[in-house]
């Protein structure tokens, strides 16, 4: 497989489980909407008999334990100025509050303190129970960014997860597709292919060409021999008559 293809894969494969864990952790944030801590999140903790309460003026939830039926608690919250406003109300059976399929679990949310009944000051509160008081919309606020974000972190993931699949894949055709063995041919100072190819490595040797001085060869004189006659006698020609 050609080494593109692979990085192409190899990056892919990263995004996918990048995208898988965006799924994950949104689909966590998700399910544990509603999952949140009273004692970690309480404003006031209260015990059974009175306790005096500095009202802030916001709304405020009450959470019991759920081994308290909802029918045997009772609150009240007053001053010297406020009645009770607080109201509990329960399922037919008196077991649990209305609504109880949506708390936390191991608590029950008992009621209200609105502050449309209630001013900000001092009350006294009386209750058969230990309690916990805890800001309304700071739990909501809490509780729903948590689930949106884990929609976005979902979303974001399965975008990733598309993504991821869609490269891992191109880059399994890229590397099938491309030929790794190709040979490239160089070809150097207009020599056709398939001529002999120098190596840039290898030293041409050229054979030295030594000349001769033919000045330094002293000249031998030369003696020219004087060859006899081969004429015969009978090869002469006849003298001419003067007359």
């Amino acid at each position: 497989m050609h080494p593109a293809g692979k990085v192409f894969m190899a990056i892919g494969v990263f995004i996918l489980i990048g995208g898988v864990a965006l799924i994950v952790i949104g689909g966590n944030n998700v399910e544990d909407f509603g999952e949140w801590d009273p004692e970690e999140k309480s404003a006031f903790s209260g015990t059974s008999g009175a306790t005096t309460f500095d009202y802030s003026g916001e709304d405020m939830i009450v959470m019991v334990r759920d081994n308290v039926r909802c029918d045997e608690f009772s609150m009240s919250m007053t001053n010297d100025t406020t009645d009770n406003f607080l109201t509990i109300e329960c399922v037919e059976d008196g077991a649990h509050p209305i609504g109880w399929e949506d708390d936390p679990e191991g608590w029950y949310h008992m009621t209200t303190i609105s502050y449309w009944d209630y001013n900000e000051g001092q009350y006294t509160i009386e209750a058969n129970a230990n309690y916990e008081i805890v800001p309304l919309w700071e739990v909501v606020g809490e509780e729903v960014g948590e689930a949106v974000g884990g929609l976005f972190q979902g979303a974001a993931g399965g975008i990733l997860v598309c993504c991821g699949g869609v490269v891992t894949i191109f880059g399994l055709i890229l590397g099938l597709l491309v030929n790794n063995n190709q040979k490239t041919i160089i070809v150097q100072n207009g020599a056709m292919p398939g001529n002999t190819m120098m190596q840039a490595n290898q030293t041409m040797v050229t054979q030295p060409v030594y000349q001769k001085s033919y000045a330094e060869v002293p000249v031998q004189p030369q003696t020219t021999m004087s060859q006899e006659s081969t004429t015969s006698v009978w090869d002469q020609e006849e003298p001419k008559n003067p007359f």
